[in-house]
């Protein structure tokens, strides 16, 4: 019977206390240090001198975007990911360099190199994204980065990509290729006898 009389005026304390911590912020409310109603208000921008020279700045924490066309699908990125937000699939191609074009791909990337994989998906889910950076780093083509700061050329910055659904946080880079697309891939070229 103690221990329920004791619960009770836990509970009632702890209550109190909150209330009263409360109470006192609400009288000595400060001007215009109210909560605003996100998706209709926002707070403005910042001004971009912000105490370092922009062009400088290469550790930015924004979104990440991939130039799916200059990706060779190395996995590297998706393999130093600490929390494995990065999923990549590719499909080897019969013929280096070969057929790449027939599905919606280059065989070459803006560096010169020569495609041996077409990336079928290339997903970054952002919602589990830590924004370590470190994805940017082992990309051999440069083709996945942060936007905005030193990549303001390349993407612009993207201040809010907040969303209602967590589903909308996943990018998806490649297309899925169709089942006869990835056949055309996977079957071997038939030889030429001689």
């Amino acid at each position: 019977m103690y221990k329920y009389f004791t619960n009770i005026y836990e509970t009632v304390n702890t209550l109190w206390t909150g209330m009263r911590i409360t109470f006192r912020h609400m009288i000595h409310i400060k001007r215009d240090n109210v909560t605003l109603q996100y998706p209709e208000e926002r707070w403005p921008r910042p001004e971009r001198n912000i105490g370092f020279d922009h062009k400088d700045y290469n550790v930015i924490r924004s979104r990440l975007h991939v130039d799916i066309d200059d990706c060779i699908g190395c996995l590297k990125c998706e393999r130093v990911c600490p929390v494995d937000c990065i999923t990549i699939n590719t499909i080897k191609t019969p013929t280096r360099g070969e057929d790449i074009s027939e599905v919606n791909h280059t065989g070459e990337t803006s560096n010169g190199t020569k495609k041996a994989m077409v990336v079928s998906r290339f997903t970054i889910d952002m919602s589990e994204c830590c924004y370590c950076n470190l994805c940017v780093y082992p990309c051999p083509e440069e083709c996945i980065f942060m936007v905005g700061g030193p990549n303001s050329s390349k993407h612009p910055i993207d201040y809010e990509f907040s969303q209602f659904d967590r589903k909308d946080l996943i990018y998806q880079f490649a297309k899925k290729l169709s089942p006869d697309q990835k056949k055309k891939l996977e079957s071997p070229k038939p030889e030429v006898e001689a």
